[in-house]
């Protein structure tokens, strides 16, 4: 796929941003260039278009004042271009995205002469949900009487926040303001920011009386239309824990650079590790049945429970068993254990659990 015609463009638009910026060229930022665009180029398709199977990634570590950026960004803007793909540049701070979509990338597209359009994308809680707002506003510094599903909808608001909803919804009313907790002129307290922002668990989408207008739905409309996004890692790997295309391109439509890519692992871990405190679970559980015969004794004949604490002590030395079983067989893994005795973790070479442990787990 990489043809002399995109080898050109790509070296023509690196020449021309070196040109008109006034920089040298730099060996190394050249060879980080060349290795981007041979992994690209490499990607075949089958006859449905599907991607063939392949080692199609290419890790790059290179120091400060490489000029990272404008290597991938030269690289791989015509190449994802050329291949009918969206390029998703990640970063781990919003420091460096707001750099290179409000600093770099308009920077490399006028000097390097790239016809390319780019998008920042933010998740929910960075956008004012209407409804939310609305309830807000309603409650008029008490508690609103409608009955909320979540705590955080019961809106306690104190004559600050109301002052500041009233400023925003003028500011809506204006077409001053586009909904993002980020372009607002002052900072915006979290706790006042919370009652109006919402996550994907809690909104209702095409049912909520304000999807029409809501700033969020928007913005990713405006995504899907451009050529470049740029996010971060947590909005990236939350897309991919909810299938895809939920509100980044789907991932087989995607190229995707991972910028500040030391940071990746913890965040991977984070988002799709499962875990269990076996020390303060052991704990808990040793409480457990004089905490039933409390609650026994002071609310008397409820349901089954004087009954019932016998069977559930049962279930708590069998559940206390198992995790001692379960701790057993990280005793001789010490060497892979890192942090405090009592918040020790354990990572495996390339994410590999001994089958010992997974079975143990699984079984119950």
């Amino acid at each position: 796929m990489l043809t002399e015609e995109l080898k050109s463009e790509i070296q023509q638009a690196y020449s021309r941003f070196l040109e008109e910026r006034g920089y040298a060229s730099r060996y190394c930022q050249r060879l980080m260039i060349a290795e981007i665009a041979r992994v690209l180029g490499g990607i075949e398709v089958d006859d449905d278009g599907s991607r063939v199977p392949g080692p199609h990634i290419c890790t790059v570590e290179a120091g400060t004042g490489t000029g990272k950026t404008v290597a991938y960004a030269v690289a791989a803007l015509p190449l994802a271009k050329a291949l009918g793909k969206k390029l998703v540049i990640a970063t781990a701070t919003v420091n460096l995205q707001e750099q290179i979509v409000y600093t770099d990338l308009p920077d490399i597209r006028r000097h390097a002469g790239l016809d390319v359009s780019f998008s920042l994308a933010k998740g929910r809680r960075r956008y004012l949900c209407l409804a939310r707002l609305d309830l807000a506003l309603q409650s008029s510094g008490g508690r609103n009487q409608t009955l909320a599903l979540y705590d955080d909808e019961y809106v306690d608001v104190d004559e600050s926040h109301h002052v500041l909803y009233e400023s925003m919804l003028k500011a809506l009313g204006k077409g001053s303001w586009d909904g993002d907790r980020d372009s607002w002129p002052d900072e915006v307290d979290h706790s006042a920011w919370r009652r109006i922002s919402t996550d994907h668990v809690q909104c209702t989408g095409r049912q909520c009386a304000h999807y029409d207008n809501c700033y969020f739905y928007r913005a990713r409309e405006r995504i899907h239309r451009v050529d470049c996004i740029v996010t971060n890692h947590d909005l990236v790997l939350s897309d991919l824990m909810m299938g895809g295309g939920a509100v980044l391109p789907l991932p087989e439509d995607t190229i995707y650079i991972f910028d500040e890519g030391h940071h990746l692992p913890d965040k991977a871990i984070n988002h799709a590790s499962n875990f269990i405190a076996m020390g303060s679970t052991r704990t808990w559980l040793a409480q457990l049945p004089a905490t039933l015969e409390q609650m026994a004794t002071e609310l008397g004949q409820v349901a089954d429970l004087p009954g019932a604490i016998p069977r559930y002590e049962d279930h708590v030395l069998d559940i206390g068993r198992l995790l001692d079983e379960m701790q057993a067989l990280f005793a001789p893994l010490e060497g892979e254990a890192s942090g405090d005795d009592d918040k020790r973790q354990y990572r495996f070479v390339m994410g590999r659990v001994p089958e010992t442990i997974t079975e143990s787990a699984s079984a119950h």
